[in-house]
């Protein structure tokens, strides 16, 4: 069959109509749909946050090299031993170093359904879950916890922010991996008595393992008060 002039020109018609179209539901689809606009907000907000974090826990690693060289250099100096003891039992106390020792593992993952289901949230780990076993492990003695290789320090916050689990700040994406240094049978009891019990019980893929040997990092983060001030000495 001949292909003439105005076949082609319907053609281009019908696409630039059908581009259209596609570009005009899209709009319609973010004005109807507002959550998922504003969830697109908060996920670019979150990976400028990030960014900002990574630089900042990039600066505080080099500036606590250069504390601990030169606390390295001072230590044989009269007088300063004792300071230097002191110093590292604090900064071990304060989750800023490495350490390791037994305890146990647990693993937590969404379930397969949460991908076909229209009610998706039933099936997901969710921050509650989380925040809720290391507790579980704080109540039950544990003397170091991490999750996803972020170490959990007093002022750790675990919380969601639209469909993304926060630790630290720091993403999380599934599987969430929970390491906890302690006494192996102890942590054991409890974490299965408490929320991982419940969600074994709802068959989420969720696994318990202790171990002779855990290694959880240091906390990269900062310590920072706004409000809260030492109280000098001699005042009440």
């Amino acid at each position: 069959m001949k292909l003439e002039n105005w076949h082609l020109s319907i053609t281009l018609v019908c696409l630039l109509f059908g581009l259209l179209f596609t570009s005009n539901l899209k709009t319609q689809l973010q004005e109807v749909n507002p959550t998922a606009a504003r969830n697109k907000t908060l996920v670019d907000f979150i990976k400028t946050q990030e960014n900002k974090n990574q630089e900042l826990e990039t600066e505080i690693t080099a500036s606590r090299k250069k504390i601990e060289e030169y606390h390295a250099t001072k230590s044989g100096e009269n007088g300063l031993a004792p300071l230097k003891k002191n110093i590292e039992e604090l900064t071990f106390a304060a989750g800023l170093t490495k350490v390791t020792g037994p305890g146990i593992v647990i693993t937590l993952d969404d379930q397969e359904k949460a991908r076909t289901s229209k009610e998706p949230e039933m099936y997901l780990i969710h921050f509650s879950s989380i925040l809720y076993i290391v507790n579980d492990l704080r109540a039950a003695g544990a003397e170091a916890i991490s999750v996803n290789n972020d170490r959990v320090v007093s002022t750790t916050d675990i919380r969601c922010a639209g469909n993304i689990i926060l630790v630290n700040t720091h993403r999380l994406a599934p599987p969430y991996r929970i390491q906890a240094i302690g006494d192996p049978d102890k942590l054991e009891a409890v974490a299965q008595s408490g929320e991982y019990g419940f969600l074994e019980l709802g068959n989420f893929p969720v696994t318990l393992e202790k171990k002779d040997e855990i290694l959880i990092p240091a906390y990269k983060g900062s310590y920072t008060f706004n409000y809260a001030v030492p109280l000098k000495e001699g005042e009440k």
